[in-house]
């Protein structure tokens, strides 16, 4: 399970196959209602994403990640057939990211869309079949799609990663008087996404990069080697699967690069993804794009992101300064049941620590360290097991209803 080590990407773009999805997508109508000039609200976290609970035309609160990548809202999961009444719906064709074909969705359009004080209307929503993408599994939470470009559009967003709270704000009512500790950068829009200009140091070159910046994706950075021949993983680099997007896996290569610069702000030896061309080809077509920045980035600050004036404003927050980690185990762990704190191994890596000591996958986690996992959250699992380089980990499962004890030093594979 890659959620929760940094490297997790759920990659939300989705690429018209036919007519009905080459157009832009609605995205006005959003408003704040009784003419607030902003509204707060609480946001669950999950593997770095925000997750916010909006209603689709009166229904029951739907998970959504809150995803600037994503440009229609996307819903990926209903709990059950009658979740939602969608209106005006007609069958497309859709591709994602992923190595797979497309697969058959629908689109509606005329659908009202509700959280707190934000009201959408006349919004259209892309459905695709349950369980073609299951992004609860990827996040260890229960998430029924994306939202974005519509909200983005509309309010300025300040999104505070440390106390996990957002706030929408009238861009007309909004007046915003820089502090010292903030910087702004500059946003370049390109059909309704926001782009931000970096500097990465490979090799000892420092090659400046067009990225876009991605709140739906949990990486802190992906770079396509395709883009720049100076563009290549390290010497220490592992093959894996990247995350999930809507046609399937997303293959590559995870290693580090020497350093990131965005604006005046800097980071060292960050954990990079590389993915495969099949993978990730239709997204680096347009806007010579590099690749994208994600929240295992910017969770280490407070951001303002303001379309209306193609700007982001950062401010450091408590985050900033921890280091990039990556999986240290070789194993990935995945919730039996999303919302339930029951986990199994999904994945165990060639000639890593957790192979070495005979871990298994499908054997069900019941302690690691002594803790009972069904006390703990799938984070608080993953981030044990990327700790620290030479940590033992002892470990209970339970395999073909016995409980088998192992135990290894964790150690870097990246």
């Amino acid at each position: 399970m890659k959620t929760l080590s940094i490297i997790t990407a759920i990659v939300l773009g989705v690429f018209a196959t036919n007519g009905a999805l080459a157009e832009k997508p609605e995205s006005t109508y959003f408003h704040l209602a009784s003419n607030a000039k902003y509204y707060k609200t609480s946001f669950t976290m999950a593997s770095h994403l925000v997750v916010l609970p909006f209603s689709i035309n009166g229904s029951d609160s739907l998970n959504l990640i809150f995803d600037t990548g994503v440009g229609r809202t996307l819903i990926t999961d209903l709990p059950n057939p009658n979740a939602v009444s969608f209106s005006n719906v007609r069958r497309v064709r859709i591709k994602g990211l992923g190595n797979n074909e497309g697969v058959e969705g629908y689109l509606s359009d005329g659908n009202d869309l509700s959280l707190g004080k934000l009201n959408g209307q006349q919004q259209q929503v892309l459905v695709v079949p349950n369980n073609v993408i299951d992004l609860s599994a990827k996040v260890g939470y229960r998430v029924n799609g994306a939202i974005g470009q519509s909200i983005f559009e509309k309010f300025i967003v300040e999104i505070n990663y440390a106390t996990h709270t957002a706030q929408f704000h009238n861009p007309k009512e909004f007046r915003k008087r820089l502090k010292r500790n903030e910087e702004v950068i500059p946003l370049e829009l390109i059909n309704g996404k926001p782009y931000v200009t970096a500097i990465v140091t490979i090799n000892g070159k420092q090659i400046p990069v067009k990225l876009l910046f991605d709140t739906g994706m949990s990486f802190a950075l992906w770079l396509d080697p395709n883009s720049n021949e100076a563009i290549s993983p390290g010497a220490l680099q592992q093959k894996d699967v990247l995350g999930h997007g809507i046609s399937g896996e997303l293959t590559g290569t995870v290693s580090r690069i020497e350093k990131f610069q965005l604006g005046s702000f800097d980071f060292n030896n960050v954990v990079t993804a590389f993915p495969d061309s099949s993978s990730i080809g239709e997204a680096t077509r347009y806007n010579n794009r590099n690749g994208s920045i994600g929240a295992e980035l910017f969770r280490r600050f407070n951001v303002i992101i303001d379309y209306s004036n193609q700007r982001l404003i950062l401010r450091k927050n408590g985050h900033y300064k921890e280091p990039f980690r990556y999986d240290m185990s070789g194993i990935d762990v995945s919730p039996i049941l999303p919302g339930l704190p029951l986990y199994r191994i999904a994945v165990v890596k060639d000639n890593s620590p957790a192979q070495q000591a005979g871990l298994r996958v499908n054997d069900e986690l019941y302690s690691i360290n002594g803790v009972l996992t069904k006390k703990m959250t799938l984070h608080e699992i993953t981030t044990m097991l990327k700790k620290k380089s030479g940590k033992t980990i002892r470990i209970q499962v339970y395999r073909n209803g016995e409980l088998v004890k192992a135990k290894f030093k964790l150690r870097e594979m990246v």
